[in-house]
């Protein structure tokens, strides 16, 4: 687990790198800003100029601000293109750099939360980026379910070990889902080199090979394709997957839908 964690108010930005077992500060990042209060317009209560221009002032130090912590966020990404990304702040200011953030940034956004950069400590960090880390874990994980099931209809999407392993063999498989729960024996065919649950199916395609752990080893075939792997621990949200399941890159259906 790598996440920048930036925890921001209107005029103060602090960033944290969490890994799994320590957070360390980065430099923070202070931008000039107005004095607090309001605006006292000398026309009896009524707008004029001068409040637009406070109004505006006030927007363009926003601006100028969260362009100063997206270039900073922009920056950590480039050096490490897959840390995820956890905004902080009173009221709406994570929000705010949220809705700010280019997409290829906001992408990379687990979560937001409310915590103050004059108070925050890296043991705070740690502990609320590791809890939004692991509810969008499980949010990603529930949505590739739900992704199968779907597909299932459409011949979008295998699950069971067996028409999964038939589906790696063939290049057809483009994300694969692993229960963590689930193991078993299998076959590796010497002349073709597939992965079967039988020894018979290795029929005309060399001596079947044992595999002491089929799942594990379709999750390392799954990696040599450069295919994604989702290994899913939570057993409800793995409750629907026969052992393996699959989103496949192009339909098996005949005259089903293209890529």
């Amino acid at each position: 687990m790598r996440v920048l964690a930036v925890v921001l108010d209107r005029a103060h930005a602090r960033f944290f790198d969490v890994g799994a077992d320590a957070t360390v500060e980065l430099p923070s990042l202070a931008s000039p800003a107005m004095r607090g209060g309001k605006f006292h317009s000398d026309r009896q209560g009524g707008p004029g100029w001068g409040e637009h221009a406070y109004q505006g002032r006030l927007r363009e130090e926003e601006r100028r601000h969260l362009t100063a912590v997206t270039e900073r966020v922009a920056a950590f990404e480039r050096e490490h293109p897959d840390a995820d990304v956890l905004l902080a702040g009173p009221g709406t200011a994570a929000g705010a750099l949220r809705r700010f953030l280019p997409p290829q940034l906001g992408e990379r956004v687990i979560g937001t939360a409310r915590l103050s950069p004059l108070e925050v400590t890296p043991a705070v960090v740690q502990r609320t980026a590791t809890q939004l880390r692991q509810a969008h874990e499980r949010a990603a994980q529930r949505a590739l379910v739900a992704a199968v099931l779907e597909g299932l209809g459409t011949g979008r999407a295998e699950t069971g070990v067996r028409a999964v392993l038939r589906a790696l063999a063939q290049g057809q498989v483009r994300t694969l889902l692993v229960r963590a729960d689930v193991r078993g024996a299998g076959f590796r065919c010497a002349g073709s080199g597939r992965l079967v649950l039988s020894a018979a199916d290795c029929l005309g395609e060399g001596d079947p090979v044992a595999v002491p752990d089929i799942v594990s080893a379709a999750a390392d075939e799954a990696r040599r394709q450069d295919v994604s792997v989702t290994l899913i621990e939570d057993p409800d949200i793995a409750k629907p997957i026969d052992g393996l399941a699959a989103l496949l890159r192009f339909s098996t259906r005949a005259g089903g839908p293209g890529p």
